[in-house]
């Protein structure tokens, strides 16, 4: 009988420290939030969209920019290519009419 008293005291105690230790809050309390802060969020928001239409804009031109200097590149290379060819030719025709002579 001794046990079964000891058993439902130490279960009780048990149980009460349990509470009482997970009930403590030790953490500060939040601090109260300002109405005027709606404002500031609000002001926020635009500058945040002003800001984000100026970088897509700025993205564009940028693209834009690379498009033109790529086309101009690839320009410049058809061109180096053509003159290359042209080289070819001509030296192609060279060794073409000094194989008909050698002959």
């Amino acid at each position: 009988m001794k046990k079964n008293w000891l058993l439902t005291l130490s279960g009780s105690l048990l149980a009460a420290m349990l509470v009482t230790g997970c009930a403590a809050d030790d953490e500060d309390p939040a601090p109260p939030e300002d109405t005027t802060e709606n404002d500031t969020v609000e002001e926020n928001v635009e500058e945040g969209v002003n800001e984000g239409g100026d970088a897509v804009e700025e993205g564009m031109n940028e693209g834009k920019d690379a498009v033109e200097e790529g086309a101009e590149e690839g320009e410049n290379m058809l061109e180096e290519g053509a003159e290359e060819t042209d080289q070819m030719m001509e030296e192609g025709n060279v060794d073409d009419n000094n194989k008909d002579k050698n002959e």
